[in-house]
């Protein structure tokens, strides 16, 4: 019994000891450097820096020279059609040089102010200048062929919608039509059988005289 108390207490000394210390001791301060440890740590930064530094030029040199191929590439097809060889080059029109500029006029001269043109009569507008005429490439054979096939098919189609829309405005009349000569033209709900006018009666068939004297 005397051990398990004396057990008890040397447990509770050592942990009301730990938490006094931890509460009261002095705040814990890192060791201070020495000069060689700094120096080291001086050298890892810079190498660290160069290796980084090295790595950025190399990647810009992979990314320049990835751009000069691909800008080399794109003037090797300039005026070509990879994805429809049997097109032709398109040409384009020569771009007219651009005007000279005036000369600047010295301090303190301005030039004279240009006069304005004259405007136009209301409801008469200069006429739009003509546009270049555009050499349009030549369309392969089987373009032209395609398109004869589609013009083809397509006035056939024409005249089958015609000829539907003639057949069903045919159907439409005729059914207008026998509406019109049913007996009821129009419902009669709520009427009782005795109310409900008669049918037409259709006329009788002429009967021949001779068969019936006979």
């Amino acid at each position: 019994m005397s051990k398990m108390i004396k057990a008890a207490s040397a447990i509770a000394l050592a942990a009301a000891t730990s938490s006094v210390f931890a509460w009261y001791a002095a705040p814990y301060q890192p060791p201070v450097m020495t000069q060689e440890q700094q120096q080291a740590m001086v050298e890892q930064q810079q190498a660290f820096m160069e290796q980084q530094t090295k790595a950025m030029q190399e990647a810009f040199e992979a990314q320049k020279k990835a751009a000069e191929e691909r800008m080399a590439k794109l003037q090797d097809m300039q005026g070509q059609y990879p994805t429809a060889p049997g097109f032709e080059p398109f040409a384009f029109p020569a771009a007219p040089a651009f005007p000279e500029m005036p000369q600047v006029p010295a301090l303190g001269e301005y030039p004279a102010m240009p006069e304005m043109p004259a405007f136009p009569e209301i409801g008469r507008f200069p006429a739009a200048p003509a546009m270049p005429e555009l050499a349009a490439p030549a369309l392969p054979s089987s373009i032209q062929d395609r398109m004869k096939e589609m013009d083809a098919y397509r006035a056939e189609s024409q005249k089958r919608m015609e000829a539907r829309r003639a057949a069903l405005k045919a159907m439409s009349e005729q059914r207008r039509a026998m509406r019109a000569n049913r007996p009821f033209p129009y419902p009669t709900y709520g009427t009782a059988p005795g109310m409900m006018p008669a049918p037409q009666q259709q006329a009788a068939a002429p009967q021949d005289t001779q068969t019936s004297t006979e």
